[in-house]
């Protein structure tokens, strides 16, 4: 019982679509992350126009690593963890034609990750956005601590990240953090009418657009890979991580 990536791909218009358990929240491990390459393959190969990256659950978009990646992260296995997440979800990026997260429920920690490597964040106004690894004693270790400044600025991603608190949609696009909210019917109605945008528009051109402003960044992008990677052993030596850690699956095994 785990999460799967199914790829969907009718006429120019591909949807990635994040496949929990009924009734479970999405969640990420390493067999995810290469479903998840493998669909970021798929669509470029298809050469698709527009990509919607979304989960099958309405309550739930992604909650980030599941209760086994916890488990078994230590100083060993945190650098792995951290480099494969970067590459999958930089591929995700540099896909070169629009890509936008369809937030719909939660997306939390790793979650919110996967949503800022999109183009694009349109939610529904029952999303709900949190940067939330500090409980646990993590940092984001998947360009989180880059794209979460770049969207809402350096101050409150520092706000935002120490005091770990959830931000209902309407407050997030209010910050920057999405660029889209409205209820379900809202939502879809803007997603309709900008594939027809895009669908309308030359796929040259906005790929050339889209590739110049990643490379403005690829170079901090691939310099923050490693530092989330070595400060991300720093904290699974801290004390009062393991503990967090340790009381949080503890906690998980009586629920």
């Amino acid at each position: 019982m785990k999460t799967h990536i199914e790829c969907e791909v009718a006429g120019e218009v591909a949807t990635i679509l994040l496949s929990p358990p009924e009734g479970k929240p999405a969640t990420l491990d390493t067999d995810v992350l290469n479903e998840l390459e493998q669909a970021i393959q798929q669509v470029r190969a298809q050469q698709s126009r527009i990509v919607l990256l979304r989960s099958t659950s309405e309550r739930f978009f992604c909650v980030g690593a599941n209760i086994n990646v916890l488990k078994e992260t230590n100083a060993a296995t945190i650098v792995p963890w951290v480099m494969q997440g970067h590459r999958v979800l930089n591929m995700l990026e540099d896909l070169p034609m629009p890509v936008v997260a369809v937030v719909e429920g939660y997306a939390m920690g790793g979650g919110l990750e996967l949503a800022m490597a999109c183009d694009l964040i349109f939610s529904s106004d029952s999303g709900r956005f949190s940067q939330s690894e500090a409980s646990l004693g993590f940092i984001p270790g998947w360009g989180g601590t880059r794209r979460f400044a770049r969207r809402i600025g350096v101050s409150k991603a520092k706000y935002y990240f120490y005091s770990g608190q959830m931000i209902e949609a309407k407050q997030a696009a209010d910050i920057g953090l999405i660029d889209f909210v409205g209820d379900k019917d809202a939502l879809t109605n803007e997603l309709n009418d900008f594939t027809v945008s895009v669908l309308g528009n030359n796929k040259n051109a906005m790929s050339q657009f889209k590739t110049i402003l990643n490379q403005q960044e690829q170079v901090a992008r691939d310099e923050n890979a490693t530092v989330e990677a070595c400060r991300s052993i720093s904290c699974l030596q801290d004390a009062d991580a393991k503990q967090r850690l340790s009381d949080f699956l503890n906690k998980k095994k009586t629920i």
